[in-house]
């Protein structure tokens, strides 16, 4: 056994130096060239920390390896590239980490104890988090100027695509790709393959949602069983059930349940709203509305959420796991209840609402001035005890978890993780999700504002105008 561990730490590090030869060149004045082409030019493919033989993940040999990368003899040798990489930069490497807003206190721990364990006499080491520029909209920002975005960010799996085909995020070297593969489940790696090679590292299983409510309302299951009852019993208590329908990343949750066809291909977005479905899927959004503000509520953000569970005018909510600890912190951990989705009342009969649901995934810029060191950094952020530490909070309780879902197996096996409610919602809607691959940019807008005209109305919508309003969204699509 410790032939066999010495041998894969021997290949890891060969990748490592094949790493540092690649950005031999590096340093600001290599960015340009190395920037994403425009869309529909010839380029170069993207910059990788191997070489282009070693770089593909779990395609070959090498890529199947797994070794202690955190450990002391390779955090020994990882120092040496970072040394090898700071020459090149008057022995000073600076990396900037986009993430959310809400995740910046987190982010910034994780990344002190990066910069500890990895500082060295030989060199400077500073990483900056930046929050602000999350999952939402970190790709966007990337491509608007690749030379000056984050090393490191946050994305949501979907954007993972257009990255890759713009060159603007490198390939997970070899020296990573293996510990990756065999760390995280199965389905986390798949999200983060981009035509069979992996271009980022898997984060966060929960980039989606599902029901939070107040066990002291809701005392039973069929009490959240259908949208009509939870709506019903808030009205008897002078509470409301949010769901921000208005939203197009919720509200598509009712078009998918009708049964439309949502596409994107070769950039361009189609769904087949204007149809008997889509009307349908409105009119069920239609007759919850009709209760607005009597025991429905169907507009609202994630502070909306938060501030209704701490006055008790909210007794449910549709939202995700971003916004857990802070419901927890509102009503009580006792009091928080997280289930599936509940049916809907469309075309005369329940049907079990659907939704989004993804990763929360970590990529590298491609023309970043520290390829390894960028590729070092997203590996620590993804690891096992980061995941643990985004759910669970430090153990010297200097973070407090937020209860994002783990991608990590070892993670996922811990008691504490494996039994919260959170978790066995998100499983027992996974079956009722969709990716969000079949949406574009111009998809949010005109959808959203499907349902903001339903809140103007309450609901009281004809027939006639809803399909006015599905074939204008439709035809903005083109």
């Amino acid at each position: 056994m410790a032939h066999n561990s010495k041998k894969a730490v021997a290949i890891v590090l060969t990748a490592m130096m094949a790493a540092t030869a690649l950005t031999g060149c590096g340093g600001s004045g290599s960015q340009q060239s190395q920037a994403p082409a425009a869309s529909g030019t010839q380029s170069q493919t993207p910059a990788t920390s191997g070489t282009e033989s070693q770089a593909s993940s779990g395609e070959n040999s090498t890529a199947a390896q797994s070794v202690d990368i955190l450990g002391e003899e390779m955090t020994t040798k990882i120092k040496d590239k970072i040394a090898s990489e700071a020459e090149k930069t008057d022995n000073v490497v600076k990396l900037k980490v986009w993430c959310a807003s809400n995740d910046g206190n987190l982010e910034k721990h994780l990344a002190q104890k990066f910069v500890e364990k990895y500082s060295d006499s030989r060199y400077e080491l500073k990483v900056t988090v930046l929050p602000g520029i999350g999952e939402d909209n970190a790709g966007d920002q990337i491509l608007q100027d690749p030379t000056k975005g984050a090393d490191v960010f946050s994305l949501a799996d979907n954007n993972l695509r257009e990255l890759v085909e713009q060159k603007a995020v490198a390939e997970v070297g070899t020296a990573f790709a293996g510990n990756v593969a065999n760390d995280n489940t199965d389905a986390s790696i798949e999200a983060c393959k981009i035509d069979g090679k992996l271009y980022a590292f898997p984060k966060t299983s929960d980039n989606g949602f599902f029901l939070y409510y107040d066990k002291r309302v809701y005392k039973d299951e069929k009490d959240i069983a259908t949208f009509d009852s939870l709506v019903d019993i808030a009205a008897q208590q002078n509470k409301n059930v949010l769901m921000a329908i208005d939203n197009a990343w919720y509200n598509t949750g009712f078009f998918f349940t009708a049964g439309c066809e949502i596409k994107l291909e070769n950039g361009v977005q189609s769904a087949d709203f204007d149809s008997d479905k889509g009307l349908s899927a409105v009119k069920a959004m239609c007759h919850l509305a009709e209760k607005t503000n009597k025991g429905f509520k169907g507009t609202g953000d994630d502070s909306v959420v938060i501030q209704g569970f701490k006055s008790g005018t909210i007794a449910a909510a549709v939202t995700g796991t971003w916004n857990g600890a802070a419901i927890r912190d509102a009503i009580g951990e006792e009091n928080v209840g997280a289930a599936k989705l509940p049916t809907v009342l469309m075309d005369g009969e329940q049907k079990q609402l659907e939704s989004f649901g993804g990763y929360k995934i970590m990529a590298v810029r491609s023309s970043t001035s520290y390829p390894l060191t960028a590729q070092v950094l997203a590996y620590y952020l993804t690891s096992e005890d980061s995941q643990t530490i985004r759910n669970l909070g430090s153990e010297d309780g200097k973070v407090v978890g937020r209860g994002l879902l783990p991608t990590n197996k070892k993670s996922l096996e811990s008691d504490e993780i494996k039994n919260n409610p959170a978790i066995l919602a998100v499983d027992a809607q996974r079956e009722f999700s969709h990716p969000q691959s079949c949406v574009g940019g111009k998809y949010w807008t005109p959808v959203g504002s499907i349902g903001s005209d339903i809140n103007a109305a309450n609901g009281k919508l004809s027939d006639d105008q809803i399909k006015q309003k599905l074939s204008e969204v439709v035809a903005s699509f083109q």
